[in-house]
């Protein structure tokens, strides 16, 4: 036998021994108990996409996390060549494709492009069982649903609630470093519902507060633009925190004061460019509290000097107001915006309840109503439950 021929056999014996210790490793890992607050490193060896360089950056610290970068990253702003008006950016675990593409089929990228803006589905590590309810997804199925549309960025920590304010500072982050154009952000969950034309038609005619900080289109009293440090959304005041049982209970040790200070809502809310930096600078390295809208646009925006507007009036908190709404009985009293701003019951934010079939009918409903300036009736006055909160939830105080 040659010497050339042994050494052959001798190297595909070494790599078949390596790629067999691979193996093992691989799967021993992948039966490791999962911890919600720890990140899981990976090396980021995804190819990217259409040779943007910089789109799979170096780890780097995030909050209190020693490194921290992404397993999937897409480049939905590279080809914007002026800037974009409004950046959504989506929050949704692995699990949620079925209202991930709800939202594509009917906001199509396409067509939020034709309104000036962007969309990303921003998610985490989901294929390790870390939360009841929330099976896990393998890697592979979430890099076939990147493949085809080009629009999921997933930090490479475990998606977990109690990782949420992880995955917020990451997007604030990821929409400075990657789409830097976009004027305005809105930052929201998958299972909540946005009228996506009302809104780019409130930003598009001029935002303005009045002396008790709503804000109202093409008022007079303080003007508002992206240049600005503020955010806008539902305006949450005097809560406190949750100290005797539940998913959301919080210790004393967690959070020591006995009421939040006040902070939109992570269902959806607008921020400025110059607002989700400060926010973001604001962070630095420390621990953070793990309720992520009472930290995020709460105590670190206290702190960044954000300044709060509500948009309280244009919520609704319950599924049962949106359908008696889809069903034409909701009387639009007291609306701020003119009709064809906010047209489908004076309403831009809604809860869909993980409802795939009314998410539908209410971005349906939407659009029909924005394209043919034609709405569901409006009758019988009052016969829908209350809708919105117009001062600040969790208190009777006046906006002030």
């Amino acid at each position: 036998m040659s010497a050339r021929h042994s050494l052959k056999e001798y190297s595909l014996a070494l790599v078949t021994a390596a790629a067999f210790l691979l193996l093992i490793c691989f799967t021993w890992e992948a039966n490791q108990p999962s911890t919600p607050t720890v990140a899981v490193q990976y090396v980021n060896d995804q190819p990217p996409l259409e040779a943007y360089a910089s789109l799979f950056p170096s780890h780097k610290s995030l909050l209190d996390l020693g490194r921290a970068s992404f397993m999937i990253n897409s480049a939905i702003c590279k080809d914007a060549d002026q800037p974009v008006l409004l950046l959504y950016l989506v929050f949704s675990h692995p699990y949620h494709k079925e209202l991930r593409d709800t939202h594509r089929k009917h906001t199509s990228q396409e067509l939020l492009k034709s309104l000036g803006s962007r969309r990303v589905f921003f998610l985490a590590d989901g294929s390790q069982k870390s939360q009841e309810n929330y099976p896990t997804v393998p890697m592979p199925v979430v890099f076939s649903e990147n493949a085809q549309h080009r629009d999921l960025v997933v930090a490479d920590f475990i998606d977990h609630y109690r990782n949420l304010t992880y995955k917020h500072a990451m997007a604030l982050s990821w929409a400075k470093q990657f789409c830097p154009q976009a004027r305005y952000i809105l930052k929201m969950d998958d299972d909540i519902m946005v009228d996506v034309w009302g809104v780019t038609n409130l930003l598009r005619s001029g935002l303005a507060a009045d002396n008790f900080g709503v804000i109202h289109s093409r008022a007079r009293e303080v003007v508002l633009n992206h240049k600005g440090s503020w955010a806008a959304g539902l305006q949450q005041r005097g809560l406190r925190p949750q100290r005797e049982s539940g998913k959301w209970k919080v210790t004393t040790a967690e959070f020591p004061g006995t009421v939040y200070p006040n902070y939109l809502s992570g269902w959806a809310y607008i921020i400025t460019q110059p607002a989700a930096s400060a926010i973001v600078a604001a962070a630095g390295n420390d621990t953070p509290f793990w309720i992520d809208d009472v930290y995020m646009t709460g105590i670190l925006a206290v702190k960044a000097r954000v300044q709060h507007y509500s948009l309280n009036h244009h919520y609704t908190l319950t599924v049962s107001s949106v359908k008696c709404c889809l069903e034409g009985k909701d009387a639009l009293a007291s609306a701020s915006l003119p009709t064809r701003e906010a047209p489908l019951c004076n309403l831009l934010v809604a809860p869909s309840g993980k409802n795939v079939t009314l998410l539908a009918s209410w971005l349906i409903a939407a659009r029909h109503c924005h394209r043919a300036n034609r709405c569901p009736p409006r009758q019988q006055p009052g016969a829908c439950p209350p809708t919105r909160p117009y001062y600040g939830v969790g208190t009777v105080i006046p906006l002030s």
